[in-house]
C-alpha cells in the first residue's frame, strides 16, 4: 500500500516504516492509498485540507486527539497490514461568500475581527429568521467530530448527529442549537467587519457590513479508518463513543469532582 505520512514527527515513523514493512508499506509524496496522521486533532485537520478526501488513519503522538485509537503505533500498522479495518465516513461543512468556499472537517467559525469590539450579525436557518440582531463574539458552526473542540468550549455538550450551532460569548441569553444535516444556515453581518474561518486553516477571509456566509454540510466528505470487529473492539477510535459533557473524564467515563 501507498502512504503518506503527515505529522510534525513524521520522520520517526517513516524509520520505523521503513524497518519493519519494507515490503507492505511504500511511502510516496502523491497519490497515497492512507494518510498516516501522526500526531492529534490538528494534524487531520492538516492532512484533509492537503490529501482531502484520502483515507486517514489516524496514530496518537499528542495529548489532544478525540480520533485516536488508544493503543500503539505498531498495533495499528500491523492491523492496517492485515486488513483489519473498515472506512468511517465524515461530513465536511462548507461556507460560501463572494464566490469562495472553504471547508472545514471541525468547524466554521464567523467572528469579529476586533478584540476590543463586539460583532452585530442576524442569523437565518432554513430561510427563516433565528431571533432579532444578535451581539456578541461571533458563530461557530460545527460538525459531530468537531464537536469535542470550540463547540464544546462554548456550550459545554457534543452531539453525535447533525449540525451544531453555538452562539459565542452573546449578550442575549442564546442556547445553541443542534440541526438537521441539510440545514442551511446564513449569517449577515451588520456592523463588522467579520472573519471567516475553519479548522485550523490559515486562511482568513474578511466579510464587510452587510455581506452574508452561507454555511451548510458539503457534498465532500472523509474517511476515517476504524479498526473494527470484537477482537479489535478495544483499538476502534473512540468517535460517536466519546462524545460526553464536560466534567466527566474523556478517557474512563468517571464523573470529575470541581
Amino acid at each position: 500500500m501507498k502512504v503518506v505520512i503527515s505529522g510534525l514527527q513524521k520522520l520517526e515513523l517513516a524509520r520505523y516504516i521503513k524497518q519493519h514493512y519494507p515490503k507492505d508499506i511504500q511511502i510516496v509524496k502523491s497519490k497515497p492509498d492512507f494518510v498516516l496522521c501522526y500526531g492529534g486533532d490538528g494534524t487531520l485537520l492538516y492532512a484533509e485540507r492537503h490529501y482531502p478526501m484520502v483515507p486517514k488513519v489516524m496514530i496518537r503522538h499528542s495529548r489532544v486527539c478525540q480520533a485516536c485509537a488508544r493503543t500503539a503505533p505498531e498495533v495499528i500498522l500491523r492491523l492496517l497490514v492485515r486488513g483489519q479495518y473498515s472506512l468511517q465516513e465524515q461530513t465536511l461543512l462548507e461556507a460560501k461568500y463572494n464566490q469562495q468556499t472553504i471547508y472545514g472537517l471541525n468547524d466554521i467559525v464567523v467572528a469579529h475581527a476586533s478584540a476590543n469590539s463586539g460583532l452585530r450579525y442576524h442569523v437565518w436557518i432554513d430561510h427563516e429568521p433565528f431571533g432579532d440582531e444578535m451581539l456578541g463574539d461571533g458563530v461557530v458552526v460545527s460538525t459531530p467530530l468537531g464537536s469535542a473542540g470550540y463547540f464544546q468550549s462554548i456550550t459545554h455538550s457534543t452531539f453525535k448527529q447533525g449540525m451544531g450551532v453555538a452562539f459565542n460569548n452573546s449578550i442575549a441569553p442564546l442556547s445553541h442549537s443542534i440541526l438537521p444535516v441539510d440545514s442551511i444556515i446564513k449569517i449577515r453581518v451588520d456592523r463588522g467587519p467579520a472573519l471567516l474561518v475553519s479548522d485550523n486553516d490559515d486562511r482568513i477571509i474578511t466579510v464587510p457590513d452587510r455581506d452574508t456566509v452561507t454555511i451548510r454540510q458539503s457534498h465532500r466528505s472523509t474517511l476515517l479508518v476504524f479498526f473494527s470487529g470484537k477482537a479489535n473492539k478495544r483499538y476502534n477510535i473512540g468517535i460517536g463513543e466519546n462524545r460526553v459533557p464536560l466534567c466527566v473524564c474523556q478517557m474512563c467515563g468517571k464523573l470529575i469532582k470541581p
